[in-house]
């Protein structure tokens, strides 16, 4: 007997032998079994998940008269062996793609007239690809489906049951087939790579699968590809050649290096992928679905039953979920969404995606908000670590600001400056004399002029310098802590003491606030270190009487106070932005001509 390819020769001869679809099968066997078969089927799913072995099954346990108790059907009788031949009269197989004209059905419609050629037999049409019919076919077939002879049954197989007309649906009984599970789909074909004596792996197969999309025909057909490449044996670098596909570890290094800020690395990956020939466009779609799955994974608690991957990849995910924040994902997701639209419209391939990749790994070179956002995680992660008393590692897990439970606060004592560098061992006594006087305490602030310098702060110092101040003490407080704060607002300063104004109808927030310290603790904190100068917090409800509100206004300052105040004001925005971004003034073009 000649060669037969895996798929055809590991057709499922029994309805247990289906797989993924046990909804189907065991539904038909139990309509056969009790005499209830429908006058007409609409098999509908995507392709390579048994729809039309499907129809032959029932097509056979309709037909055999040495019929099991459960409804499967001997295999050995002559109408069963017809039927796996495709012999046999009484099932007649159409395709619609090349049946699709009126004078088509006309003629079928003709032979439903006939009866079966064995007594007592059905006679089973199987109508594949049935939204192929045009619509004066469909039309024609209408009133045949509806009524057919007793010893008929239709069976209409299709990908795209949305284009069947409504009434051809609505006379039909349908069952929807589903892609195969990623699990059930690699324990198949470990049983079929057993049979046929290949050699393989549970990575190479889970990549089998994933490439084949829930589709049993595509993988059982990738699969006899890589075993014939590899000589019998599969493996995921085998699976990577025959598709012509990067290697699955190509995109945990693209991960790293965009996480990283490795452009360089992100660029030799870029090259070895064009120089072993892998197809870049498709480099670039699956690295899209491979940001989805860790998208996902930050997102998701559940995520074994959301995604339909295998236990490797989906542990892969999980990792890079707890290293990249969601702004470096979401970005990289959007980024290389727009490259691949760009390589579809034909673009230089290589150059697309380099760019691509360098605006990832830098966002710096890249003027837009999301870039932004991302430096500035970037920016908090490295001080989050720098707090933690951990050097700032780029790889280094992050930690959830949406998920991350309320942290006490903690003020640390700020470390006396040094002046000079390590001392030098030749000069041990006059290093441990610099020590001393390191260590010793600094002047306390004569407690008069402590005194002034809270008085002389005033409402807009303090206005101005409160949204540098909220940032600060985010990382500090905790997410609830900080939510709580964001339900007030500062309204007045009196004496050095501000106060904060809560809305009359949230009572629970402001006896909250009232009752933690620590969030007081951290205000005063970071308002020594934005103000240069001590405060004090008060919290108040929004239904207090006018007069007291009255009181708190300010006296608007003089031309002279103006003044002063502007000399000893916070430093620079300009240069805070510079320092924090590394940024550079350029002088404007107009101004220079001039």
């Amino acid at each position: 007997m000649n060669y037969q390819a895996l798929y055809r020769k590991y057709r499922p001869q029994r309805f247990d032998e289906v797989v993924g679809q046990d909804h189907v099968t065991e539904t038909l066997a139990r309509e056969v079994i009790e005499g209830k078969v429908a006058h007409a089927y609409l098999f509908s799913g995507p392709r390579g998940t048994g729809k039309t072995t499907s129809a032959r099954l029932l097509a056979k346990s309709l037909n055999c008269p040495d019929r099991a108790p459960d409804g499967e059907p001997c295999n050995v009788c002559p109408s069963c062996v017809g039927i796996t031949n495709g012999t046999s009269l009484d099932v007649i197989e159409l395709d619609a793609a090349s049946h699709n004209k009126v004078e088509d059905v006309r003629e079928m419609r003709v032979n439903v007239s006939t009866v079966a050629a064995a007594p007592g037999a059905r006679r089973v049409y199987i109508l594949d690809e049935a939204h192929m019919l045009s619509r004066a076919a469909s039309n024609a077939l209408l009133k045949t489906l509806e009524e057919p002879p007793e010893h008929v049954v239709f069976i209409l197989a299709t990908t795209e049951p949305y284009k069947l007309l409504d009434t051809i649906r609505s006379r039909t009984q349908r069952f929807d087939f589903q892609p195969v599970s990623t699990e059930i789909l690699i324990d198949y074909l470990a049983k079929i790579s057993d049979s046929e004596g290949f050699s393989y792996d549970h990575a190479a197969l889970g990549a089998v699968t994933s490439h084949a999309g829930g589709s049993v025909r595509d993988a059982m057909s990738l699969l006899e590809q890589v075993a014939a490449l590899g000589s019998g044996v599969v493996t995921s670098a085998g699976v990577s050649k025959a598709l012509g596909i990067a290697d699955a570890d190509s995109y945990g290094r693209l991960m790293d290096s965009i996480h990283g800020a490795d452009a360089a690395g992100a660029l030799s990956l870029i090259a070895e992928i064009a120089s072993q020939g892998a197809d870049l466009r498709r480099f670039v779609s699956d690295a899209v679905g491979f940001l989805r799955g860790v998208f996902l994974a930050q997102y998701t608690g559940n995520i074994e039953e959301v995604a339909n991957e295998s236990r490797e990849t989906i542990e892969h995910w999980k990792r890079y979920a707890s290293v990249m924040t969601r702004a470096e994902v979401l970005r990289a997701i959007d980024t290389l969404s727009d490259a691949l639209v760009q390589l579809r419209s034909g673009r230089e391939e290589r150059l697309v995606v380099e760019v691509a990749v360098m605006k990832l790994a830098r966002p710096e070179i890249v003027e837009d908000l999301e870039a932004l956002t991302v430096r500035l995680d970037r920016v908090e992660r490295e001080l989050r670590e720098i707090k933690r008393g951990t050097p700032p590692v780029a790889s280094s897990p992050r930690s959830e600001d949406s998920g991350e439970p309320d942290r006490p606060f903690v003020t640390t004592a700020p470390s006396p400056q040094r002046h000079e560098t390590e001392p030098r061992e030749s000069g041990a006594e006059e290093s441990k004399a610099e020590e001393q006087e390191s260590k010793e305490p600094e002047a306390e602030e004569p407690e008069a002029e402590h005194k002034d310098r809270a008085v002389s702060l005033t409402f807009g110092d303090f206005e101005k310098a409160w949204p540098a101040i909220m940032a600060t003490i985010r990382q500090d407080v905790g997410p609830r802590r900080h939510a709580l704060l964001r339900e007030a607002r500062p309204v007045a300063v009196d004496n050095g003491i501000v106060q904060f104004e809560v809305a009359a109808h949230m009572h629970f927030h402001l006896e909250q606030l009232k009752a933690d310290t620590g969030i007081e603790q951290a205000i005063v904190t970071a308002g020594m270190d934005h103000l240069g100068r001590p405060i004090r917090v008060a919290f108040r409800s929004a239904d207090s009487t006018e007069e007291h509100r009255t009181e708190q206004v300010e006296r608007a300052p003089d031309k002279d106070t103006l003044v002063a105040a502007e000399d000893d004001s916070a430093p620079d925005p300009a240069a805070v932005v510079l320092d924090i971004l590394g940024g550079e003034i350029v002088a404007d073009s107009n101004e220079t001509a001039e």
